[in-house]
């Protein structure tokens, strides 16, 4: 393994499809271009596992929504691909972006571990495929850091979909957008769920992703010179995320869990609309 060289990309306020796209927008159009991944913030959940909402969108449509933002095209764009065909991909091209299972990630703490779709970068090496990651996170199997590895094909996952990115003409940058539902039936979702350890596994991933979000897009605003004054609400966001950690931890040792938890993700989502409110914006 090797490190990799992300000095210009915040990898620990973006998302596991994101943040190798972040890398590539920052080596083919320059430095500052992936924060314009934050540019739309969205609170609108969806249906998703065991009944609850979650606000993690389609892998696939994720990629495609965050290349626009950034300015880049996804092309050559392939659906379950083996190892073998992936191999050929990268043979073609300096470099392929891929989606598969994380547990099938041997560079991964989550490997034979966890189920999660997660984004790499691949290209062709002459000892196997060159896989860089720049996911940043604290599991609890141990840390993911960025790095490089080079890996057989034959270890290597069955990719969701696969593809190359090339830049787009006459990119400007995005205006930032806000879509924020009303939180009350995805709160409540939360809280009358029977099943309260799988419902704290559950939020505590949304809360990452929510919290990540934000981040991300208080740092797009500033990059476009404007003066949020967040910091306070984006602190409330952190310690959040780090008591749903430690109430899904005490779940499941069936011991209490705090009763502030889903009231205060509560006030968190309804005061975004006021700290994140677009005012006099010029694109």
């Amino acid at each position: 393994m090797t490190a990799t060289a992300t000095p210009s990309v915040r990898t620990g306020i973006l998302d596991c499809v994101q943040v190798n796209l972040a890398l590539l927008a920052e080596r083919r159009n320059g430095p500052g271009r992936h924060l314009a991944l934050g540019a739309r913030l969205r609170f609108r959940p969806e249906p998703g596992p065991d009944g609850l909402p979650t606000v993690d969108p389609p892998p696939e449509e994720h990629l495609r929504e965050g290349a626009a933002l950034v300015g880049l095209r996804p092309d050559s764009f392939a659906h379950r691909v083996p190892a073998r065909e992936l191999r050929a991909m990268a043979e073609g091209a300096p470099v392929v972006y891929a989606v598969a299972d994380s547990y099938a990630m041997p560079w991964l703490p989550y490997a034979g571990r966890a189920h999660m779709e997660h984004g790499f970068l691949v290209g062709a090496h002459r000892d196997g495929a060159e896989v860089e990651d720049a996911y940043d996170n604290e599991t609890a199997w141990g840390p993911a850091r960025p790095g490089r590895w080079t890996i057989p094909w034959e270890h290597m996952p069955t990719a969701s979909f696969a593809c190359t990115l090339s830049p787009v003409a006459g990119y400007r940058a995005p205006v930032p957008e806000l879509s924020l539902d009303d939180p009350a039936a995805y709160v409540e979702a939360y809280t009358a769920h029977p099943d309260r350890p799988a419902a704290l596994r559950r939020l505590t991933a949304e809360t990452w992703l929510l919290t990540r979000a934000r981040h991300l897009h208080a740092a797009y605003r500033e990059h476009l010179g404007e003066r949020l004054g967040a910091q306070a609400h984006l602190r409330g966001w952190d310690r959040l995320t780090a008591t749903a950690f430690i109430a899904q931890r005490r779940a499941e040792r069936g011991r209490p869990v705090p009763d502030t938890l889903l009231p205060e993700l509560a006030s968190l989502l309804t005061a975004d609309r006021e700290v994140f409110a677009v005012r006099n914006h010029r694109p």
